[in-house]
């Protein structure tokens, strides 16, 4: 019998069927190995309302769920405390939202899992506000005193308010930035008579109600800048005593660096406490005396009580010095007494070139910390703003006020006297209304600490009335390294704020 044959091909398929099976059993191994679990990057906010917030991130390698965790309380989203936190929904896509919050202005932390089975990875920790009112019933008012905005709001944390020369606001724009609750504004880059557009809008951090509709209003008044120190210089009478583990050095040295700080800031007027003591012999110079010598001329001592030279002399400590060559006395100067035997020193000046006039006035208040001696700055500071209204509306002039008035919100203090009198006036605090700020970190009271405390208090501050805008808020500390070298001048660092006055 013929022997069979083969055909090659055949005798091979079986061989190459097992070669292509095992080819393509490879990648789909592959393919179902688990991809390793990456945590959630690119995070950012989508979308805020007044009760939640979304956010959207990059999509995580390896992740099959993302969820995300919100608190008030930031270590309530610390992965050991997590269950304390709101969880939103799991989603199998990198978009988040997150609702039912209760409005506040305390930012809300929250962060975001990426999850794989039982493996999870986090984001770092963010913050976000929820989305305010957007404020209601604006005004705008102009006058010979200034122009002034007013609102109606819901809780925040400040406030922004555009302003232009055209409808759509891109000519001339400019935005201003408050903070705290004051509602209400003195806008400054006016041009007397020309047409202003206004809008405000709440701001809960950095998230912005919607904008207010626009008012218009063509101001009254020129306006003109004013610098305004407020300067504690810490009296002689406490030469050699121990404050903060540091020893007051003699005034004849700290004069220097007291002098060498006005002249840094340059100041047009300032206002100045805790300097009536006796530089020498009883009704001899006083501390004032020394500073205004030691200036070469260059300011002026208000007459705001019975200087030593004179019978009946009477020192209060409080001192307003002005620019010689820039303003010039109006009326006559003097200071009241407050509830609680403190004063307020007051002058008048008139700049000698533009004719423009402000009443400067420069309290010190009562010292001490507690709610008692915080209703005692209250009753003080009602005075003197009834002392100061009183007497600028019978010269039709705006008030500008700086000094030491003793109080802060912080542990020291229930709450802040000054500032809730000042604020149910209308008058605002520099601290809030200023567009600039300089070393804003540091307390306005040094406590003559080597190293001063940097935790943002003032217990000096610069306040306005409506009409007068505040533009900067400047502490003058000259440190090396975060400390003073040398004598440090006065247990209290220069405030420093420009102001637009209208006249």
């Amino acid at each position: 019998m013929p022997p069979i044959c083969v055909p090659r091909l055949a005798v091979l398929r079986p061989f190459i069927a097992l070669a292509l099976l095992a080819t393509a059993v490879t990648p789909i191994a592959a393919a179902s190995a688990t991809t390793a679990l990456a945590p959630p990057t690119g995070v950012h906010v989508t979308a805020v309302s007044p009760t939640g917030f979304s956010v959207a991130m990059n999509t995580a390698a390896g992740a099959d769920h993302y969820r995300m965790f919100a608190s008030t309380t930031r270590s309530a989203v610390y992965v050991a405390n997590i269950a304390q936190a709101k969880a939103s929904a799991l989603s199998t896509t990198p978009v988040l939202s997150i609702g039912g919050l209760p409005y506040t202005t305390t930012p809300y932390s929250f962060r975001i899992e990426t999850l794989q089975g039982t493996a999870r990875l986090w984001s770092a920790i963010y913050s976000v506000g929820l989305k305010p009112a957007m404020p209601t019933s604006v005004k705008v008012s102009s006058s010979i005193m200034g122009t002034t905005l007013t609102w109606a709001s819901g809780a925040g944390t400040g406030f922004q308010i555009a302003q232009g020369t055209n409808y759509v606001q891109t000519l001339n724009r400019h935005i201003y930035t408050t903070h705290g609750s004051t509602r209400q504004f003195s806008p400054y880059f006016l041009a007397k008579g020309v047409t202003y557009y206004f809008r405000v809008r709440a701001l809960n951090a950095a998230t912005g109600s919607s904008w207010s509709p626009r008012i218009t209003v063509q101001p009254a008044a020129k306006q003109e800048n004013v610098r305004l120190m407020t300067y504690n210089m810490l009296e002689a009478t406490a030469d050699g005593t121990p404050e903060s583990g540091t020893t007051v050095a003699p005034w004849a040295q700290r004069q220097l660096g007291v002098v060498k700080l006005i002249k840094a800031a340059n100041p047009g007027v300032i206002a100045v406490q805790e300097a009536a003591a006796w530089t020498g012999a009883v009704r001899g110079p006083r501390m004032i005396d020394g500073v205004v010598s030691a200036l070469g001329g260059a300011y002026s001592l208000a007459r705001t009580e019975i200087p030593p030279s004179e019978p009946w002399y009477f020192r209060t400590g409080n001192y307003i010095l002005y620019k010689t060559a820039v303003y010039r006395t109006y009326g006559t100067g003097g200071h009241w007494t407050l509830p609680y035997t403190r004063f307020a020193s007051y002058q008048i000046l008139q700049n000698k070139l533009t004719g423009a006039r402000v009443l400067v006035v420069d309290p010190h208040l009562s010292v001490g910390a507690g709610a008692t001696n915080d209703s005692i700055r209250r009753t003080q500071t009602q005075y003197l703003l009834r002392y100061a209204n009183a007497y600028a509306a019978t010269v039709h002039v705006p008030i500008i006020y700086g000094g030491d008035f003793n109080s802060d919100v912080n542990p020291n203090h229930a709450f802040d006297g000054p500032g809730l009198a000042m604020e149910a006036v209308g008058a605002g605090d520099a601290l809030h209304t200023a567009q600039v700020f300089s070393n804003a970190k540091y307390n306005s009271a040094n406590l003559y600490m080597r190293t001063p405390p940097a935790v943002g208090q003032s217990i000096d501050h610069i306040y306005a009335p409506a009409g007068v805008a505040i533009t900067s808020w400047r502490l003058i500390l000259q440190l090396s390294g975060g400390s003073f070298v040398g004598v440090i001048p006065s247990d209290h660092n220069p405030l420093v704020s420009d102001m637009v006055i209208p006249f």
